[in-house]
């Protein structure tokens, strides 16, 4: 469900991560994603946001990380709920631990903001049921 005008997409770290890492198999492909979301409001997790971050400083230091934690913070919606780190685990066990619990923020996130779509390089959210992977 859209505000306004607006969709909601959530957006999968793999996406910011390579948007940023110019040696990312997937670099140019996000900037031409990144682009399409534009007009949209992006949602993400806190367990997002950290595996971001994490790869990110890894690659590019601690100061583009926080370049990249302002510009989400400026530009995307983070989702946070009453006991969401608990459902997130039960997702995870779920799917016995093929979905990180990252991943299974999204989920939740997802399923709690009616969002269809997810931004994502990564295949694993191809098995859940009620996600479209947009690449």
């Amino acid at each position: 469900m859209g505000i306004g005008s607006y969709i909601m997409i959530f957006v999968d770290s793999c996406l910011i991560i390579a948007m940023v890492v110019e040696k990312d198999q997937w670099h140019n492909q996000s900037l031409l994603l990144v682009e399409d979301l534009e007009k949209e409001e992006k949602v993400i997790t806190e367990a997002m946001i950290l595996e971001s971050l994490n790869m990110i400083g890894k690659c590019k230091g601690g100061k583009v990380g926080r370049i990249i934690f302002q510009y989400i913070e400026d530009n995307y919606r983070i989702y946070k709920a009453p006991d969401f780190l608990n459902r997130a685990m039960k997702e995870f066990i779920k799917y016995d631990g093929t979905l990180s619990l990252a991943d299974c923020t999204a989920i939740i996130a997802m399923k709690d903001l009616g969002i269809c779509e997810i931004y994502s390089f990564d295949d694993h959210f191809d098995k859940v049921d009620g996600i479209l992977r947009v690449n």
